[in-house]
């Protein structure tokens, strides 16, 4: 794995959980990746008007931007080990270079279009985490170091998982006109951006590009133009926060701030208005 890559790994935070009888935390969101994993009891996540139900022993990825539900719906309590980390810089890092095909995880944050996945945890995941966990709130002789080979270990893991679910779709992640496209798409998605300009970039037809994205994302390229669109006005957003609507819209390639505002609901079930003032309001939106 590239040790810039690895270094760009920032820990928000590693919590030991205990979720009461009926407990509920309504709709939120994260900008850093959330992984829980359930150490007893149920858990229960609403991603996307689908309940995902957690037991002892499996654990859940929630990357950045979903809005989700996490719930213990039983009359029993529950017990997790949480963690909320980011990429430092993820963009620019993938805008020099894409990740290694072997690296489905770094993928996915670059693709930006899962919204979760979900696996029973291994024995190596499990002890990674509870490292994690430990160095975190135990930090000692050269934990710094440590924390980096921790966190080099989590995602080399979580590929794993990932791969093994992903494998009638494994060439996704070794497909050099696609993965290229993305770079382009994330490099060049505040200008005016068509599939012909993409296609010639890379070198293919326009036909044979879209027909890559519908096999391989389920969308079309000009929906996953929007995501990337969107995922970064939020990023520049957080960042800016006194920027107008306005000039996020013209700063992302949208041809009004109407526009923006649509695609924004429309991808993220929530306006771009309330989304903003609700992380400004909540401590829950990290």
């Amino acid at each position: 794995m590239d040790s810039n890559l690895t270094q760009a790994i920032v820990l928000n935070n590693a919590i030991a959980q205990q979720f009461p009888p009926h407990y509920r935390f309504d709709t939120h969101f994260h900008r850093s990746v959330e992984l829980l994993l359930c150490k007893s009891g149920t858990i229960s996540f609403a991603i996307q008007g689908s309940e995902h139900i957690l037991r002892p022993g499996q654990y859940i990825v929630v990357f950045p931007n979903v809005p989700h539900d996490t719930a213990a719906p039983d009359d029993t309590s529950a017990q997790a080990l949480h963690i909320h980390f980011h990429m430092k810089s993820a963009s620019s890092l993938y805008e020099r270079q894409r990740p290694d095909g072997e690296q489905p995880f770094l993928m996915e944050l670059m693709l930006n279009r899962r919204p979760f996945f979900q696996a029973t945890c291994s024995a190596q995941l499990r002890a990674c985490l509870e490292c994690i966990f430990d160095e975190f709130h135990f930090p000692g002789q050269n934990s710094d170091r440590l924390m980096l080979l921790y966190c080099e270990q989590l995602l080399l893991l979580l590929s794993r998982d990932l791969l093994a679910q992903c494998k009638a779709n494994s060439d996704l992640y070794e497909n050099s006109y696609l993965m290229d496209a993305i770079l382009y798409i994330n490099q060049h998605c505040s200008e005016k951006l068509v599939v012909g300009q993409i296609a010639k970039y890379v070198g293919v037809s326009p036909r044979y590009l879209t027909k890559l994205f519908q096999k391989y994302l389920d969308l079309s390229i000009s929906s996953y133009i929007t995501f990337i669109r969107i995922s970064k006005s939020i990023d520049y957003k957080c960042s800016n926060p006194s920027a107008p609507m306005a000039e996020i819209a013209t700063e992302f390639g949208f041809s009004s701030q109407q526009h923006f505002s649509k695609a924004f609901k429309d991808t993220m079930g929530i306006t771009p208005r309330n989304y903003f003032l609700e992380r400004v309001n909540g401590d829950k939106f990290r």
